[in-house]
């Protein structure tokens, strides 16, 4: 019976991820976009991750609940956790993966535009709204796209990707904070 139950749950899950992946194609945002869709814009850094069950009538999924420490707010309420939902996950040797739904590992530090709905993903763009924070060798802070790719504009952001035959600078993440404080002010 138990093993019953595992692969029922299993292949309901693979239907809802299919189901999901299938009608998760996301449109590129342009960064104005993505700042007028954000109810909230922190800095942030993940230090905690919990994969659980969730019944919504009679299907069942995978959500994992990931709080973030906040090191600044550049739009919204001024909070020191941030804890989010997003739809996937795993839990023991069951695992469900929404398609575009970005994951964090503990450490995890990006610059993360925030919707105030429930949805799959809190992020704007399900990961169009999510900037990695990264150190560079000389303890420079700088941003990338949900890709790691670098870009040096905002004006980057949404566009097609270009092969360069040159080094592209990259965003400081101070930079980014003073481009982002423009915008919403």
């Amino acid at each position: 019976m138990h093993r019953q139950i595992r692969r029922l749950g299993l292949s309901g899950g693979m239907v809802l991820a299919m189901a999901a992946s299938a009608g998760a194609q996301v449109i590129p945002m342009s960064f104005e976009e993505i700042v007028t869709a954000a109810d909230t814009i922190v800095v942030a850094e993940a230090i905690d991750s919990r994969a659980q069950w969730v019944t919504s009538g009679a299907s069942r999924a995978i959500i994992t609940r990931v709080t973030f420490r906040v090191t600044d707010t550049l739009k919204g309420l001024d909070r020191l956790l941030l804890p989010l939902e997003f739809r996937g996950g795993t839990i023991g040797d069951v695992s469900y993966e929404v398609s575009g739904v970005p994951t964090f590992e503990l450490g995890d530090r990006a610059v993360l535009f925030v919707l105030a709905a429930r949805v799959v993903s809190p992020i704007v763009g399900h990961m169009q709204g999510r900037f990695p924070i990264n150190t560079a060798p000389d303890g420079t802070d700088y941003v990338t796209l949900p890709d790691r790719r670098a870009f040096s504009s905002v004006g980057q952001i949404g566009s097609p990707v270009l092969v360069s035959p040159t080094a592209i600078p990259t965003m400081t993440l101070t930079a980014f904070r003073d481009t982002i404080d423009q915008m919403v002010q």
